[in-house]
């Protein structure tokens, strides 16, 4: 005979386990749809990324007698270097290049030393109207640009440093034009995300023992001396990503370009004459007369929109080149970077 208390033992050792056996399906099944929504997260916010870029790429290299063709939408029939060479050509895109690397540089090495000394100074100083003086430049990422847009363009017309420019030269500067106008603006932390950047640094910093910087105290080391020596060299995954983000940003904008030093040696100035390059041709006449890419003449005015486009799309691609193998170099270094620096957590 089978005992009462074995029985009920038995059937509670049941109920317990059918109980665990539903709380780990409902667990497996939650883990299940977090990674199904994951996953299809990062499948879309892909191939809204990769879709351009490859479009661009085709494009690129598809011959012109193919334009239009339902068969080559994304692997072209015949790849030609063609589009390529007329965008080059248009773009005078050795002379850009450079004019764009080299400015684009420049404002980011400016913008990350402003940011460092800005960031330490919020971060370990403490005075009167600091915490303001961080709201305002927090505030500067929330407000657009375009509202100081007056202001900045009036101060840069008539430039002048306390006085002392209309003493020395008898007259206000010029700086309209340009590129100095530009690095003044990223020095002084008004430049494209000085804030965000600041913010970046003053994340980092904060995140730093201070024991670091007392023993260098105790050791006779003063403010400057410490910052330079100690706390400088500790914040290179923040120049990391805030270098990189410094420079693609800027690469690619446009509004302080044509507001402060409206110059066309700007590779990406130079992408708005692809549709309209000088003299009023379209890039179908530009290219036929540099008998670089062969249209029948009964279709150049049906493909004369639709290979401005592919000109266009070849002329991105070229302008965005530089920045992705750029990434492709740093890209490990950025990653940490991103990882240590504060934006996160």
């Amino acid at each position: 005979m089978i005992s009462t208390s074995k029985i009920s033992k038995y059937i509670l050792q049941r109920e317990n386990a059918k109980r665990h056996s539903s709380a780990y399906i409902k667990k497996r099944l939650k883990t299940i749809i977090i990674s199904v929504l994951r996953y299809s997260l990062i499948i879309c916010l892909s191939y809204m990324i990769l879709y351009s870029l490859l479009q661009l790429i085709s494009a690129s290299f598809t011959h012109p007698y193919d334009i239009g063709s339902t068969s080559s939408v994304w692997i072209p029939q015949s790849i030609t270097l063609d589009n390529i060479k007329v965008a080059y050509t248009i773009m005078k895109y050795p002379k850009a290049f450079l004019y764009t690397l080299g400015s684009t540089t420049v404002v980011m090495i400016l913008q990350m030393a402003n940011a460092a000394f800005a960031g330490y100074s919020f971060a370990r100083l403490r005075f009167r109207g600091s915490k303001l003086l961080f709201g305002l430049v927090i505030l500067t990422i929330i407000v657009p640009p375009s509202s100081l847009m007056l202001p900045q363009y009036i101060y840069f017309r008539n430039f002048d440093i306390f006085g002392i420019c209309k003493i020395l030269l008898g007259k206000e500067l010029n700086l309209l034009g340009e590129p100095s106008s530009l690095f003044i603006l990223s020095a002084l932390g008004q430049g494209l995300s000085s804030g965000l950047f600041v913010y970046i640094f003053c994340q980092f910093f904060r995140g730093l023992p201070k024991e670091l910087e007392e023993a260098a105290y105790v050791d006779g080391a003063g403010f400057l001396r410490t910052f330079f020596r100690i706390v400088l060299p500790t914040a290179k995954p923040s120049f990391m990503t805030v270098g990189v983000l410094s420079f693609v940003w800027n690469w690619n904008d446009t509004y302080f370009p044509r507001l402060f030093n409206p110059t066309d040696n700007y590779l990406r100035v130079r992408l708005a004459t692809l549709s309209t390059p000088s003299g009023g041709s379209s890039a179908v006449q530009v290219a036929i007369g540099n008998s670089i890419s062969k249209i029948p003449p009964d279709t150049i005015k049906l493909a004369s929109s639709a290979y401005d486009s592919v000109i266009l799309k070849a002329g991105s691609l070229l302008a965005i080149i530089p920045l992705i193998i750029f990434f492709l170099i740093i890209q490990k270094q950025f990653v940490e970077g991103v990882e240590r620096s504060g934006i996160v957590g």
